[in-house]
């Protein structure tokens, strides 16, 4: 069972909270193809200095969580493709930037892990880390579904919509951080094509959640 420092989890925050000062002021004065490449920047930034970060200050498990991660990262763009090609519930205003299946912007594959991996770290600082980052990944994901219509990052459409983010895919988020929580804890030790098929499992859980979510919330 893997557990985080208290130092762990200074580093953590002091980390984020530097990148996110920074982060967010570029990417709200950014507009057009000068946003895309600025999200694309900053995701390229931050999975190049939160491993050296950790590596720097020591902490080689978060360094191995990062590791995880990334494959998840990567392959989590493939249900949005789901979504915006056979669901036609989301679409991504064009940015100047390549994207996968000529649907997703290619920097996302870099953006999923900035929340999982904090939402998961500091979650096993804590007595009940599932309990942490079910409410933690809700908090967050609906914070994200909210900023992402007025930031032009993505617009849900033809679906149940509060304030202008939809309703559907938030609790598949939950689920998600959950889900790759549990993966960390029983296999982060393993050997690549284990954890390469663990990224592959929860990116096909959560696809199958959000369809499911479809059809029930719609």
């Amino acid at each position: 069972m893997t557990t985080v420092s208290h130092r762990g989890m200074q580093d953590a925050l002091r980390f984020h909270l530097v990148f996110f000062a920074i982060a967010i002021p570029i990417a709200l004065l950014s507009q057009g193809a000068m946003l895309g490449w600025a999200i694309l920047l900053l995701a390229a930034a931050y999975n190049i200095n939160l491993p050296l970060m950790c590596y720097w200050r020591g902490h080689r498990q978060g360094l191995n969580l990062w590791l995880f991660l990334l494959p998840l990262s990567v392959a989590l763009p493939c249900a949005d493709w789901m979504l915006v090609k056979q669901m036609g519930t989301l679409t991504f205003p064009d940015h100047g930037i390549y994207r996968l299946g000529g649907a997703v912007p290619v920097y996302f594959m870099g953006l999923w892990i900035m929340l999982l991996w904090p939402l998961c770290w500091l979650a096993q600082a804590t007595r009940f880390p599932y309990s942490v980052s079910a409410v933690g990944g809700l908090a967050a994901f609906l914070t994200w579904e909210w900023a992402a219509r007025p930031m032009n990052l993505w617009h849900a459409q033809d679906v149940q919509q509060i304030a202008g983010f939809a309703l559907y895919p938030l609790i598949p988020e939950m689920l998600l951080v959950l889900a790759a929580l549990w993966m960390w804890r029983q296999h982060g030790r393993s050997t690549l094509p284990v954890r390469l098929f663990c990224a592959v499992s929860v990116a096909v859980f959560y696809a199958g959640a959000l369809s499911l979510a479809l059809l029930w919330i719609g």
